[in-house]
């Protein structure tokens, strides 16, 4: 399984940083691609297709949220959260033109933002969850997207 993931935020914004945050925990793997996109996911379409991946996975810090959020697919374009990422940006549409070029399927996992100031204790625990799956993905053979969903579904806990 060839993974693209994708780490949203601004690094000097406190929580908003949980994107990059989790991408700078990633080892260099075979398999797991990552991408620091920074403020703007959208510049990094075409990296991310030309990747061929199975599946992308968005890292961002929401607001208006009481716990993290995992989304899979048509999901992402039918739920709300995604429309007050601390960035604003049409998620949906994102998706929408990733699957209308190949990309089997696309995760956003959110989690709610407590400061702009640092990076709270809470957001960096589960940021190094999430890369403790995402670094062991190169590790098995046929891990497929459900068992990568359930693993990082059971994190978020």
């Amino acid at each position: 399984m060839r993974i693209v993931v994708c780490g949203i935020g601004n690094k000097d914004r406190g929580d908003d940083a949980f994107g990059p945050y989790v991408v700078e925990q990633l080892r260099t793997q075979q398999n797991v691609l990552k991408i620091d996109c920074g403020l703007y996911p959208e510049n990094q379409l075409n990296e991310i297709i030309a990747q061929s991946p199975d599946v992308v996975i968005f890292l961002d810090a929401v607001k208006g949220e009481d716990v993290p959020v995992l989304l899979r697919n048509d999901e992402i374009a039918d739920h709300n959260a995604l429309s007050v990422t601390t960035h604003n940006l049409p998620f949906g549409a994102v998706y929408m033109f990733l699957r209308g070029n190949g990309v089997p399927d696309v995760l956003f996992l959110g989690v709610p933002a407590a400061s702009f100031e640092t990076c709270s204790k809470r957001v960096k625990d589960i940021g190094d969850r999430i890369a403790s799956v995402l670094n062991d993905v190169d590790k098995k053979q046929g891990f497929s997207i459900i068992e990568l969903y359930e693993a990082l579904s059971e994190k978020l806990r």
